[in-house]
């Protein structure tokens, strides 16, 4: 966002302000971005298990940019602890897109059947999620 050479569309833009002029913009946009925001919790806070998800193929968020925020998670976010109850999974699915997209190709991770079977993933670490607290 803040790269010259990658100007903001007019949507983009009415979406976001102008974070590379405006300094409110700017500030507005850090305060909730997800990897200037991480804090180390402290010793008593449990923190939520997370699957992040990315696509190779993705022209929206490039699978390093999940990788780098995961990274980050496990080293200072309180992840590193293999004794805590809450998991950090990172699936990067190479030959995806954003959603999950191109599923009709029959190769690859989930052969023809991508939408569903990602989505079936994701719920079914999120049932075991909830289980646990039940």
């Amino acid at each position: 966002m803040l790269s010259p050479d990658l100007p903001l569309t007019r949507v983009e833009t009415a979406e976001w302000g102008a974070p590379a002029t405006d300094p409110a913009d700017y500030a507005t946009i850090r305060s909730y971005a997800p990897y200037d925001n991480i804090r180390r919790m402290g010793a008593d806070s449990q923190m939520p298990s997370i699957l992040v998800t990315a696509g190779g193929l993705d022209q929206r968020v490039s699978v390093w940019q999940p990788a780098k925020w995961v990274a980050l998670l496990r080293e200072q976010g309180g992840y590193a602890d293999s004794a805590t109850a809450s998991k950090l999974l990172f699936l990067p699915t190479m030959n995806k897109g954003h959603f999950y997209s191109e599923s009709g190709n029959t190769t690859g991770d989930y052969a023809g059947n991508g939408f569903a079977n990602a989505h079936s993933l994701v719920n079914a670490f999120f049932i075991t999620q909830v289980s646990k607290k039940a």
